[in-house]
């Protein structure tokens, strides 16, 4: 009788056990819709085993999560150490082109280094300098706040130097300066500092104007020429495409790497770089000048090469019309994300790191997304949370998935 009742016994505790972890999964499950809604949630463990899953066909606004696959395309069609490039150009009047060909990471340093290149490669004097940003085509459909004096709302171009923003401060004497070092105070961002109110200091973007932002960039390689010890006669600001006159003086290519420019774009979620990438990928693989109709069928074909039949152009897995993601006409489910965040592991340290995990978020009113990877001793977890509400949950989901392991 004894064996009978210590069975019974064991098996009236297994029945326990598995009743505590099915309502622990209850539980689990119910708190994850109450979260997150009609949103979509997928949790893997490292070996791709499905540890958590909500609503994963789902199609939802992925916001900036459309970074991660830019950057996917951009290292498998360029390659880590791709540098970007900027052409020089002379004529027989003795002048400067400049031709932009979209580095997003045309800043004041870079510039700096220019000046010097071409002060060693003998160049002492010009008679004129010229802005050449004909290498893109822009028709205006790429998403922007025009009305948005923010630096995320930066307009795109060939010729953009230091992200087409100026960043302006007030001094201890109330005087505004240049809020960056590297960065003279130009008679430009003189001219926008009168949207500001006086000790209101902050980076904001060169408008909607593609002059402005040309303007700027003349200005500062006025500056650093004559830093460099080269004499620019007519400080006039001249704007020419490149033609037959010009002879190819000198190619420069960005100090940063493509992955370290990855690393920014995903570190600060920054649009301008973002929409740069896009559209140089349409060009350097389709020719220039860059549209941005050519760089969406460039990426379409690479993300389908990456990720299978489909992925870019559909909505029940990626529909990605831009690299921003300020489009509200893009669409991913949770199943298509995961799958993009599974190709991207060899490539996480790129994310954002906050508390050891590894994350991207995205965020538009009324979307509040995450995607990324929680570490572990064991591997990488790939999580991706899509809520498309007016309540922002997602910590709280990160915090559920994180606890769960």
């Amino acid at each position: 009788m004894k064996p009978i009742i210590n069975s019974l016994h064991i098996y009236s505790r297994f029945l326990l056990i598995v009743g505590c972890l099915l309502a622990s999964s209850s539980f689990s499950q119910n708190q994850l819709e109450e979260l997150a809604g009609d949103g979509g949630i997928l949790f893997h463990s490292p070996s791709g085993e499905v540890l958590a899953s909500l609503n994963p066909e789902n199609s939802l606004i992925p916001a900036s999560l459309v970074k991660i696959p830019l950057a996917q395309v951009a290292l498998n069609t360029l390659g880590e150490d791709f540098q970007f490039e900027t052409h020089f150009y002379r004529n027989e009047s003795g002048d400067l082109l400049i031709r932009g060909l979209g580095d997003p990471f045309l800043v004041s340093e870079e510039i700096a280094t220019i000046a010097e290149v071409l002060s060693q490669r003998g160049l002492s004097e010009l008679r004129r300098l010229v802005m050449d940003d004909s290498a893109f085509e822009l028709n205006g459909d790429l998403p922007l706040e025009f009305n948005a004096d923010d630096p995320y709302a930066a307009r795109n171009s060939a010729l953009a130097v230091n992200f087409n923003t100026v960043n302006l401060a007030w001094n201890a004497s109330g005087n505004l300066i240049s809020g960056e070092e590297q960065t003279p105070l130009t008679p430009l961002a003189l001219e926008f500092s009168e949207q500001l109110s006086a000790g209101e200091s902050q980076r904001i973007n060169l408008g909607s104007d593609p002059e402005d932002g040309l303007r700027q960039g003349q200005q500062l390689f006025n500056f650093f020429l004559k830093e460099s010890g080269i004499t620019v006669l007519d400080s006039e600001f001249y704007h020419e495409a490149l033609s037959d006159e010009w002879n190819l003086y000198y190619k420069h290519f960005n100090s940063r790497s493509l992955r370290e420019i990855l690393a920014g774009m995903l570190r600060f979620s920054n649009n301008f770089i973002a929409n740069q990438l896009f559209l140089a990928l349409g060009a350097l693989s389709s020719g220039f000048p860059a549209t941005s109709e050519s760089a969406r069928e460039v990426l379409h074909q690479q993300l389908t090469e990456i990720y299978g039949n489909g992925v870019g152009i559909n909505p029940q897995s990626l529909l990605m019309l831009e690299g921003s993601g300020l489009s509200r006409q893009q669409r991913v489910t949770a199943r298509g994300m995961m799958q993009i965040m599974e190709a991207f592991r060899p490539y996480a340290d790129l994310l954002p790191e906050v508390n050891e995990v590894l994350r991207k978020s995205g965020t538009l009113t009324g979307v509040y997304n995450f995607s990324g990877y929680i570490q572990r001793p064991d591997g990488l977890y790939p999580y991706v949370i899509l809520t498309n509400q007016g309540v922002n949950n997602r910590d709280e989901i990160l915090q559920f998935l994180n606890r769960s392991i």
